[in-house]
């Protein structure tokens, strides 16, 4: 935990009261330290703009205030229908607890449901979409699955004539100019599709730590290339941390998603030898804390010199931030929320009526915003909302 003698709250207020001085200051002079003033001290106006901006944006992530709620109006629930879910991988809590809320969701909307576990397996993805195919079901939902991964068996999918929704998944058109949509529906967030959803994911830690390093950030970032979530999250690392022209990342490190364990553990220790200076690191995800990252930052003395920011919000790692073991913060994402989304926009295209975006988004966590218990949840009570709704 980054230590500044007051919690992140009282400290980003104290924060304010130093942009204003910088503005004050500015007006009287015009020199400035091109490489920044020390933490939390924005050292020109321009600097202190910035700083105020990433504040106000976490503040209103931490409230969740970025959350809109679920259409109020849609159609009842299409009974009966033959729902084959492909999960990326259910052995994960991300997979299991999407799993989980799908077989809730299809006991009050009277689906015929089947899950199949892709096992983070590309070949399982599409013996999964193919098993879909066999049993002739109406749609196809997959959950964290990408198009070019299991195109194949998508566009066998779509010779058959069978519908596929995506929750969290990039499109073949997304990603490669000139290839063919092979979604139907893909999940849109508050924040946008799901390109510009991810890319919010990465915005939202780097705003945290512009703001809790006032402007003054040199950040190792731990990015995760070889998945287009990732990859988006990464982009929107970086453009928010370009707007601040006294910040920098000193050093990215490339790792791939099943590079877990030492591993990963040897790479951040690494880094944080070579970047004595460094007071911030930026992780894509939760799962890569509790796999190693959060054991680096413990074993390197330097916790209390490093604001560390992840995401997701999964309950480990709200524990290591309530803790102090390695980890301050990160963005949070409701996957209850997320897949009764999912699951209307599934009824919404069976029962061929308008498409409405939902009102998911994602929110923020730190030492001082932490659910009592458990995972990371939105402000939205979303269940009795939908409910009403498929209950016509």
């Amino acid at each position: 935990m980054r230590v500044t003698g007051v919690g992140p709250r009282r400290r980003w207020a104290t924060s304010v009261v130093a942009a204003s001085a910088a503005l004050a200051l500015t007006a009287c002079s015009s020199e400035s330290t091109a490489g920044g003033g020390s933490d939390g001290e924005p050292v020109n106006e321009e600097a202190a703009q910035v700083v105020q901006e990433a504040q106000e944006r976490i503040e209103a992530r931490l409230a969740g205030e970025t959350y809109e709620e679920p259409p109020s109006e849609g159609p009842a629930a299409v009974r009966g229908a033959r729902v084959a879910m492909v999960n990326v991988g259910t052995q994960a809590p991300t997979g299991a607890h999407v799993a989980e809320n799908a077989e809730e969701i299809a006991g009050i909307m009277g689906w015929e449901l089947s899950i199949y576990d892709g096992e983070f397996n590309p070949t399982k993805f599409q013996e999964g979409i193919r098993q879909a195919i066999a049993a002739q079901a109406d749609v196809i939902w997959l959950f964290a699955i990408d198009c070019p991964v299991a195109r194949t068996a998508l566009e066998e999918a779509k010779a058959a004539g069978i519908p596929v929704i995506s929750q969290e998944g990039a499109d073949c058109s997304d990603v490669e100019d000139g290839a063919p949509s092979l979604f139907t529906h893909n999940l849109e967030f508050a924040d946008g599709d799901f390109i510009e959803w991810g890319r919010a994911l990465g915005a939202a830690q780097a705003d945290y730590l512009i703001a809790e390093t006032g402007g003054n950030a040199r950040v190792i970032e731990i990015s995760v290339p070889d998945l287009y979530v990732t990859a988006a999250l990464h982009e929107g690392f970086v453009e928010r941390m370009e707007e601040c022209s006294t910040c920098e990342i000193v050093q990215t490190i490339e790792n791939s998603a099943a590079a877990l364990g030492p591993e990963l553990q040897a790479k951040v220790e690494q880094a944080l030898l070579r970047n004595p200076d460094a007071n911030g690191l930026a992780v894509s995800y939760d799962d890569l804390m509790t796999a190693g990252g959060a054991a680096a930052v413990m074993a390197s003395g330097r916790s209390n010199d490093l604001a560390v920011v992840a995401g997701t919000g999964f309950e480990p790692n709200i524990e290591l931030v309530r803790k102090d073991q390695g980890q301050d913060a990160g963005y949070g994402i409701d996957y209850g929320y997320e897949t009764w989304a999912g699951a209307d926009l599934v009824n919404r295209f069976l029962a061929g009526a308008e498409i409405s975006p939902s009102g998911d988004s994602l929110g923020f966590y730190d030492g001082d915003n932490l659910p009592e218990s458990g995972s990371y949840a939105s402000p939205i009570d979303y269940r009795p909302a939908y409910t009403e709704v498929w209950q016509g």
